[in-house]
């Protein structure tokens, strides 16, 4: 008789060890350079261990949670609701709506962007667009709220408006809003950074792309098994015996039975790898213009991709910082 084996089944290629970390943030996060340090703007290799550091410096830049705590201190969300109301909608008047613009453009606290982005998702165009040119003049926290409308938001449209009011170079803000996008486990979020990046040529995103570039996911799974093999011979034996009584005769009609010989390969668990094209895309092409060789014989192997960071390119980048410097 064969026995069952539980078994662990890997669908997809493995990626190399430092994939499985790599869009995590780190445990202990670097201090950040401050710009009158003479390593300010210099590269850094990735670490072998960890996840990736954060892309930039982030001195003098409030951090997420505080833009949030700020918004609900001060009931942003509720103020926004209240002009939504009374000047916005289908029916509302054409003045109406001229005032409720002119209202939106009173909220210059940075804190106030998320909120007010939220409660006119669901306006008609022109209220997003004049959102969209309100953020626009608002400097480099405006420039972050555009690039999360351009990551996050569901209609391709409004997305592809808020990344043409973006300005290049990228802010530190900016920088802010992709790396916490291209660690997101949401695909889409990820992909969306990814597509910014490239479009914004944002350099400081390479070692992100890089490890996001693939997941490991796990399946989506219910009660019991995902599959099961079988490899088995089956036997056939008779198993009983029925009698059979006739008029002045008898007999006996055999039951047959099988029995089953062999293996039984029993899926209890799974791991999805995803490849992001997108991201990919973005990372050969940024890399090879700003290295000046192709990086596309790399593909998927993190491990090649960490290889080279160090040990090629950000030797490059930083001989054409000193360069620059001493120019």
């Amino acid at each position: 008789m064969g026995g069952r084996w539980s078994s662990l089944v890997v669908l997809g290629i493995a990626l190399a060890s430092s994939a499985a970390v790599a869009a995590a943030p780190p445990k202990k996060t670097p201090k950040p350079v401050a710009p009158d340090d003479p390593r300010y703007g210099l590269l850094t290799p990735i670490p072998d261990r960890g996840g990736v550091p954060p892309i930039s410096s982030l001195l003098g830049v409030p951090s997420e949670r505080e833009l949030e705590w700020r918004a609900r201190a001060r009931n942003y969300e509720k103020q926004l609701s209240g002009i939504r109301r009374v000047h916005f909608g289908r029916s509302r008047s054409e003045r109406l709506r001229a005032e409720g613009f002119e209202r939106l453009r009173e909220f210059t606290d940075p804190a106030a962007f998320r909120p007010m982005i939220e409660v006119t998702g669901g306006e008609a165009d022109d209220v997003r667009l004049a959102v969209l040119d309100h953020l626009r003049d608002q400097g480099d926290e405006g420039q972050a709220a555009l690039a999360w409308v351009a990551i996050h938001d569901r209609n391709d449209a409004i997305r592809n408006e808020a990344m043409n009011r973006m300005a290049t170079p990228v802010s530190v803000p900016v920088l802010r809003v992709l790396d916490q996008a291209l660690r997101s486990n949401v695909h889409r979020v990820a992909s969306n950074a990814g597509w910014l990046s490239g479009a914004m040529n944002a350099l400081e995103t390479i070692p992100l792309l890089i490890f996001s570039q693939a997941t490991r996911d796990p399946a989506p799974q219910d009660e019991g098994d995902l599959a099961w093999i079988a490899i088995q011979t089956e036997r056939a034996y008779v198993q009983d015996l029925v009698p059979v009584v006739g008029d002045s005769s008898g007999a006996f009609m055999p039951v047959v039975g099988t029995v089953s010989e062999g293996i039984v390969l029993r899926v209890t668990d799974a791991v999805v790898i995803v490849y992001r094209t997108v991201i990919h895309r973005v990372l050969v092409s940024m890399t090879s213009r700003d290295w000046g060789h192709p990086t596309d014989d790399m593909g998927y192997d993190m491990r090649a991709w960490w290889e080279w960071y160090n040990t090629e390119y950000v030797p490059f980048k930083n001989r054409q910082r000193e360069r620059a410097a001493g120019s």
